[in-house]
């Protein structure tokens, strides 16, 4: 196998890009910023459930005793 090389030269080359995925394709740069999107999304999400965590419960109505709650029942002898 010989490893025929010719020299780079500036006719060759059509397009230089630079950034981010430059040498990507257009479906590989969206699927990179749709998983970002979603990184920093969840991080948000995190941020505002770790925020309501502090958020003090109320109980309305009333609460049963447990699971033997004997309140209910009729006494016995009346």
């Amino acid at each position: 196998m010989s490893d025929a090389r010719r020299p780079l030269s500036p006719e060759v080359i059509r397009v230089v890009r630079l950034g981010h995925g430059a040498n990507c394709s257009s479906i590989g740069s969206i699927i990179d910023t749709l998983f970002v999107t979603a990184l920093a999304g969840g991080a948000v999400f995190a941020a505002i459930c770790a925020a309501l965590d502090d958020e003090p419960v109320r109980v309305v109505g009333a609460t049963p005793e447990g699971p033997n709650d004997e309140s209910d029942e009729e006494e016995p002898g009346s």
